[in-house]
């Protein structure tokens, strides 16, 4: 979402004439776009500040730049960074992106130290996607904020009320980014199984109901919603030289069984350009625990959807957000969150120490659980996990697989020494990534540049992290993408 954010601040401002720029002593205006999901993510911001004070000392020759801290840590700071950092122009959230422009030039003007952290009060949500040239991936808003407030989560309150695009609005952008040359998009909301509450199913898509195995969830009978996009998405022959559909974030109550069936084969009623690969994120694996972090959804149900998942699309690769030591969180409550992982068997983690966030509920709970105890269950957590990515890996060794190459590795160990291939070639190692979403490095001699091809790459060996492959060498490959 960030990331996503960063390019439209910069394609606003270049309306403008304000470029980017890779050197931040060039720099007319900094912006920082902070995440506030996490205690150490705001400290990378605030700590990014204080780089800018210590520039701006060593250059106090030179015309200072402009600087204002945005995204969610500037919806939660609301001007707050004056007292430390007077420096700091002006503050912004993330509904004031549209207005960069304006905010730039009333501080290039001399006004300082203002606040546009305003959400956006419309019932609606329309945008349209922008990116830099020559891309072949892209992210896509289709929805922002969350009404699940979760007792530790910042977001509700960083992003505001849930609110949709339509599917036709949606439509439409992604066929303008395929018709640049956009072959994968990844649809971002912060909760998008709850996509289309709100609005009204006036194209009449199917399905037109969602129930999963607590009952019935999402949007109501008669609203848009998430399968009926992917569906559409499918179908609509001006996006028929799209080749992968992602998405993120879930949430488990919404996580419907009418979106299990959209990762059947096509011919079984699925969505032919779905990846084969989703991020639920289930936090604990404690019933307990679950309901103290107000998720509102067990564990026995939310293994039962991963089952159905598994039995439409064995192939599926699996990832989730975890977080230790929860307020009360015991030993038997870890231990049955490596249980899960145990009993899940996913490819990837992302597992974080709890840390409680300013205006939520937890705020409010006693933190204690001690550090020294996080930072153990986290390592133990991580430990464990690597161990069953190891074997998920290793059993990929000896297959083809489809990988859109992103770009050139860093992972040079690959070449083992030996840099020049037999016909005198320069070697290089390139990654990528599966519809499973497993990064592969492999190695190849060919001088053309790879990014953005859909490629085939042979596995011959693996890593907790990643498989390593070699490029199949099909003359009709470089066609794919």
């Amino acid at each position: 979402m960030n990331v996503a954010d960063t390019e439209r601040m910069q394609a606003v401002l270049a309306n403008q004439g304000i470029e980017s720029t890779e050197n931040v002593d060039q720099a007319d205006v900094i912006l920082i776009n902070g995440c506030s999901v996490r205690d150490k993510a705001v400290h990378k911001a605030v700590s990014f500040l204080g780089e800018q004070q210590q520039h701006l000392r060593k250059n106090s020759q030179k015309n200072n730049p402009i600087i204002a801290l945005g995204g969610c840590v500037g919806q939660l700071d609301k001007g707050e960074i004056f007292k430390r950092a007077p420096y700091v122009d002006f503050v912004f959230g993330p509904d004031a992106i549209e207005q960069l422009p304006e905010l730039v030039f009333r501080a290039k003007k001399g006004e300082r130290h203002f606040v546009q952290v305003e959400f956006d009060k419309t019932l609606g949500y329309s945008t349209q996607t922008v990116i830099p040239e020559n891309r072949t991936q892209a992210f896509v808003n289709i929805m922002k904020g969350c009404d699940k407030y979760c007792t530790y989560c910042i977001v509700p309150y960083t992003r505001g009320k849930e609110k949709s695009r339509t599917i036709q609005e949606v439509l439409d952008d992604v066929a303008q980014l395929v018709s640049r040359g956009v072959r994968e998009v990844t649809l971002l909301g912060q909760n998008v199984n709850s996509f289309g509450k709100g609005n009204a199913n006036s194209g009449g898509y199917e399905p037109s109901e969602l129930a999963n195995v607590i009952g019935k969830v999402g949007p109501r009978a008669g609203e848009e919603n998430f399968p009926q996009l992917l569906y559409a998405m499918d179908c609509d022959p001006r996006l028929a030289k799209l080749k992968r559909i992602r998405f993120t974030s879930s949430h488990p109550l919404d996580f419907s069984d009418q979106l299990i069936q959209c990762y059947a084969p096509a011919e079984k009623g699925g969505v032919s350009r779905l990846a084969k690969h989703l991020h639920l994120p289930v936090q604990s694996g404690s019933n307990r625990v679950l309901e103290k972090m107000g998720r509102h959804h067990k564990i026995e149900n939310y293994v039962a959807q991963m089952d159905r998942l598994k039995e439409l699309c064995p192939e599926v690769g699996l990832s989730t957000d975890l977080i230790v030591g929860f307020p009360t969180e015991t030993e038997e409550d870890f231990q049955q969150t490596l249980e899960l992982l145990n009993r899940v068997q996913y490819d990837n983690i992302y597992a974080f120490a709890y840390s409680p966030r300013p205006g939520t509920r937890a705020m409010k709970m006693p933190d204690d659980v001690p550090d020294d105890v996080k930072n153990r269950r986290l390592n133990e957590l991580l430990k464990y996990q690597l161990a069953i990515a190891k074997k998920r890996y290793a059993a990929r060794v000896g297959h083809t697989m489809e990988v859109l190459v992103e770009g050139l590795s860093n992972n040079e160990g690959m070449l083992r020494g030996n840099a020049i291939s037999e016909s005198g070639l320069q070697k290089r190692v390139w990654n990528g990534r599966t519809t499973c979403g497993r990064v592969v490095n492999f190695v190849t001699d060919t001088p053309r540049h790879l990014a953005g091809l859909f490629l085939d790459a042979k596995i011959t060996s693996a890593t907790s992290l990643s498989l390593h492959g070699e490029l199949v060498h099909d003359p009709m490959v470089a066609e794919k993408a």
